[in-house]
């Protein structure tokens, strides 16, 4: 974008977020961040998912591995964020499933055309995809945190 333009716009963007950055002249470079951040993002809520749902398979409280999680070194904000409404089953959509899969798809097609390994993100993606297109659980409008309720259905499957 053109630096003077954002210089010009940062109080209007500082009033609706936490932080803006500038990445250059380059049209795009802020989408292709966005990209990074929320395939960054959707690859953890996959993982917290299936972990949270194997401690909840072997028999742990789910709520009491929220709480060790967010005591070491794995802890996030998102982790405390979104640990404590999938165990409550509260999916109310912040961000919803399909706009994750969205980005998440377009971050592989990134990466594919950049020539980069992205094989986490990809597994992530597919199971994304899959929960936004199961008519049965009906999740894409959720939150994308309703992904749990996938890796539980798969569980109960296998």
């Amino acid at each position: 974008g053109d630096k003077a333009l954002f210089d010009e716009v940062s109080a209007a963007l500082a009033a609706m977020g936490k932080a803006s950055h500038f990445f250059g002249n380059e049209v795009g470079a802020g989408t292709r961040a966005k990209l990074v951040v929320n395939s960054l993002m959707g690859t953890m809520l996959a993982a917290f998912s299936e972990g949270l749902n194997l401690a909840e398979s072997v028999g742990l409280d789910p709520s009491k591995m929220v709480e060790v999680i967010g005591q070491g070194a794995i802890a996030s904000p998102m982790y405390g964020l979104k640990g404590p409404k999938i165990v409550a089953g509260d999916h109310a959509p912040n961000f919803p499933l399909k706009h994750s899969s969205k980005d998440m798809t377009l971050a592989s097609a990134m990466a594919k055309k950049a020539g980069v390994e992205f094989t986490v993100n990809d597994q992530a993606e597919a199971l994304y995809r899959e929960a936004k297109e199961d008519t049965e659980l009906n999740v894409a409008d959720e939150d994308f945190s309703a992904l749990y309720k996938l890796v539980q259905k798969k569980s109960t499957e296998s």
